[in-house]
């Protein structure tokens, strides 16, 4: 974790190229870059659905799903130590402390190296050891294919990781805009490989080896971009360290837990109402849900856009300049939630009803209240920030993760009991908005040390 003092080692030589331009415009620059972000990441879910199911089939793009779905779970392969290798690195450029942020750098590449070989290895032995048809049907995909397409989509996955620490790189040397663009033409070429592969009659394989071959030339480009810009910034274990991996254990380990709760929250409902509900109120909440959290996807352009400024800000000691862009940061969060909630107050039930042709139609309590989770969600995400971009979430993760389950609990009891989709969406509802008041007592203990170190 990320201690208020000393923060900063003003002694050494600050070259951050970041300190010549403004915040504004390091805020406008990233932005921008989480707008093409977040085009490209529902583009591509948009146009290769039917693309693939015109190549494909319905039977053979289904196991396609299916196999892409499993290997997801590898994102939580690090613990989240990118995640927190990010912040640590941008504090320390922006302080001066370049030889500190290589030992962070080599430190986590290290240790991805050590996580990667070994699911690489559970992989390779396990495979041929289980039988994946017994646990999915496959229907004409054989076997064999099936655990070639597993193993390549799980390769990919590890494979981001090491994106994700370049991208640290990008970030901690003033370069957050290419960090986001890297990463999400990366995934817009790997969703054009896949459309192609299928396109040019390729099957399951040809479009796994396809986005392998993707995600290795963006990893090898991101690199040799990062060794023209900063060549100190070298990968190696020469520097690495084994005590900064466990110092950045905790801040990593919440990370995850925040990604854990989120699922949980998201997906967890949907799960409860399939076991007690009707086929019928799925599609409800989930058509619901899914309208609702468009403004979460909003938030979470703004809140990316903002986690590198808060962590230059916090290196080079500007203190207050940090507290005065997360109080901006939350007033506009609280003004958009508004905004939105009285936005779709008043014309969900149409936008719903004209999306879906008229075959789903939601009550209006009911969507009110989810509208009001989402909110109380967009305003706690937003608090969280100035605190997760100098690793000093820890608490608040616990939090998150802990209330996830015990809300989940409530909404299976309430659901059982009442039977409405009210009763799922109101424990949910209360989770967010204690998530509020958790997050604000959390950064008004926090403003307060920041008060006391601005007037030592």
């Amino acid at each position: 974790m990320i201690s208020l003092s000393p923060l900063t080692t003003f002694s050494q030589v600050n070259t951050n190229p970041a300190r010549g331009r403004s915040s504004f415009s390091r805020l406008a620059s990233t932005f921008g870059a989480q707008i093409y972000n977040q085009a490209v990441t529902v583009g591509i879910q948009l146009a290769l659905v039917p693309v693939l199911l015109h190549y494909w089939g319905a039977e053979r793009y289904g196991v396609w799903l299916l196999l892409s779905a499993i290997p997801t779970y590898l994102t939580f392969a690090d613990f989240g130590f990118t995640m927190a290798a990010k912040n640590v690195m941008t504090i320390k450029v922006a302080g001066g402390d370049r030889s500190g942020a290589l030992v962070t750098y080599q430190s986590i590449f290290m240790l991805l190296n050590a996580v990667v070989t070994g699911i690489l290895i559970v992989l390779l032995l396990g495979l041929p050891a289980i039988r994946i048809d017994a646990f999915f049907s496959l229907v004409s995909v054989t076997e064999a294919t099936a655990k070639i397409v597993l193993f390549l989509l799980a390769t990919n996955v590890l494979l981001t990781q090491y994106l994700l620490l370049l991208a640290s790189g990008l970030r901690c040397i003033g370069k957050p805009t290419e960090e986001v663009a890297w990463g999400a033409s990366a995934r817009l070429m790997e969703g054009v490989v896949t459309a192609a592969a299928a396109a040019f009659g390729g099957d399951i394989v040809a479009a796994a080896v396809a986005i392998v071959a993707n995600r290795l030339t963006f990893n090898l480009a991101t690199w040799a971009r990062l060794r023209v810009l900063e060549r100190w910034l070298v990968l190696g274990r020469q520097h690495a360290s084994l005590d900064e991996a466990r110092r950045l254990f905790h801040p990593s380990l919440s990370f995850m837990l925040v990604s854990i709760g989120q699922a949980l929250t998201i997906q967890g409902p949907v799960l409860i109402l399939g076991a007690i509900g009707t086929p019928v109120q799925v599609v409800i909440f989930s058509t619901a849900r899914t309208l609702a959290r468009l403004g979460t996807s909003a938030i979470n352009m703004i809140n990316f856009a903002f986690t590198p400024e808060y962590s230059r800000l916090f290196g080079i000691g500007k203190l207050q300049q940090f507290a005065k862009l997360a109080r901006l940061h939350l007033w506009a969060t609280l003004g958009l939630s508004v905004l939105y909630i009285a936005a779709l107050s008043l014309t969900g039930q149409w936008i719903i009803a004209l999306w879906t042709s008229g075959k789903v139609s939601v009550d209006q309590t009911f969507f009110v209240v989810l509208l009001l989770a989402v909110a109380a969600e967009m305003i706690w995400s937003a608090g969280l920030m100035p605190l997760a971009s100098i690793n000093r979430h820890v608490a608040l993760s616990r939090a998150f993760s802990g209330l996830s389950l015990v809300g989940l609990g409530f909404c299976y009891f309430a659901g059982q009991h009442y039977g409405s989709l009210v009763a799922i969406a109101a424990p949910l509802m209360g989770l967010h908005v204690l998530m509020v008041i958790i997050t604000g007592l959390q950064l008004l203990s926090f403003s307060r040390l920041i008060e006391l170190r601005v007037n030592e």
